[in-house]
């Protein structure tokens, strides 16, 4: 084959090759996994029902320090294939203190991070404290410090499917 083929031959090549990258960058485009998240906020009250005290989420008209905010997210796969490993993070509200062990979603690998997601870590968050004797100690992290919340939620998500993570919150 003379070069003037072989050039001809090569460009013909790289317009086909790039035609299929074309079509294949729109195909995956078209087939981008989406998922949609919506938030909500609600305070946890105490309530009497059939006579025992008993815990329900109200809508938030005004807050006071100590009340329980939940904070729900509602996910759901608008896209048109699975979700694999779908990460959510939700950073702690200024104003709100995270309560420990109230973070959850089912089928969901939940870390915290302490320093605005830097880093995460499974609950609870151990620091090292030197005593006054001298003495290095491990001890929990105060929940104050928790900056943020990761869920992984570890089963495929379909299109169409969806699902809620949970945490609860302090208001300072």
């Amino acid at each position: 084959m003379n070069e003037k083929c072989k050039s001809k031959m090569v460009a013909f090549l790289s317009v086909l090759v790039g035609i299929f990258f074309l079509q294949s960058n729109v195909c995956q485009a078209q087939q981008e996994p989406k998922l949609d998240l919506r938030t909500t906020v609600e305070k946890e009250v105490k309530v009497l029902r059939d006579g025992k005290e008993t815990k329900a989420r109200v809508p938030i008209e005004k807050t006071n320090p100590g009340d329980v905010l939940v904070y729900t997210i509602v996910y759901r796969n608008i896209g048109s294939s699975q979700v694999t490993d779908a990460g959510i993070v939700n950073p702690v509200p200024s104003g709100v203190v995270y309560l420990s062990d109230t973070a959850e979603g089912q089928d969901a690998e939940i870390t915290l991070s302490i320093d605005n997601s830097r880093s995460w870590h499974k609950p609870p968050i151990m620091m090292q404290v030197k005593k006054k004797d001298g003495r290095i100690e491990n001890q929990p992290v105060p929940m104050e410090r928790y900056t943020h919340i990761r869920w992984i939620i570890k089963k495929p998500i379909q299109p169409g499917q969806s699902g809620q993570v949970r945490f609860k919150a302090n208001v300072k």
